[in-house]
């Protein structure tokens, strides 16, 4: 009887394990690159820094620190205004070193510019204090509220292959619109016109002419 308890058991754990390594719940050895939950979706973004070299000196904009320090943790520092009026393409922000430089929370993050939303994936860890890690998965759209304010309106995010529970989807909107419009606040952006387009950004307004970065500090890199 005990025996057969045992392998009850061990059966029962044995399928929890595989359930949650493929449902991408949490990284489990060998199983999770197994069912490629290991990393995050493959959005195939382009990336085409000379197309955004392109842009910032048609407008005058420069990044003059370190290249090393644009990262999504530095701290950014703005300065100056420029007139802006074109489109940015997906291929140019994908060469974006805040995005190409993994830190302590994110990494591996791909996006797609869609004609009124955007598709965005990367691999998250503890982020929140959760001890948690795996591939993220979202759908969000932005639209100009006002000259000075934008609204983010996340349309799904999926944990590995599993829908994100309604008010963590409302918590994240909530966090990621304050993180934007205080940097549109902080950074003197005005939005006269923002429009998603496929494959790039239309924006109208003034950006800051000057943008630096401090180092990232250590604790915040992988």
């Amino acid at each position: 009887m005990l025996r057969r308890v045992l392998i009850i058991i061990v059966a029962v754990l044995a399928v929890v394990v595989l359930a949650v390594s493929w449902l991408g719940l949490a990284q489990v050895p060998v199983l999770s690159a197994a069912f490629g939950m290991d990393r995050a979706r493959d959005l195939r973004m382009p990336s085409d820094r000379a197309a955004f070299e392109s842009f910032c000196n048609q407008y005058g904009i420069t990044r003059p620190s370190p290249a090393q320090n644009y990262t999504l943790s530095s701290k950014h520092h703005w300065s100056g205004s420029v007139q802006v009026d074109g489109t940015l393409s997906e291929a140019a922000l994908g060469s974006l070193r805040e995005l190409n430089t993994p830190n302590s929370h994110f990494s591996q993050i791909q996006f797609r510019i869609h004609d009124g939303y955007v598709e965005m994936a990367a691999f998250v860890n503890n982020v929140q204090g959760y001890p948690i890690s795996g591939p993220v998965y979202g759908q969000f759209s932005i639209s100009r509220t006002s000259s000075k304010s934008v609204a983010i309106d996340i349309t799904q995010l999926d944990f590995g292959r599993i829908g994100v529970p309604g008010n963590v989807v409302d918590q994240a909107t909530t966090a990621l619109d304050a993180y934007v419009n205080k940097t549109i606040l902080e950074a003197g952006i005005t939005i006269d016109s923002l429009e998603l387009r496929e494959g790039g950004i239309y924006f109208k307004g003034t950006w800051p002419k000057t943008i630096t970065a401090d180092a990232p500090n250590p604790a915040d890199l992988p």
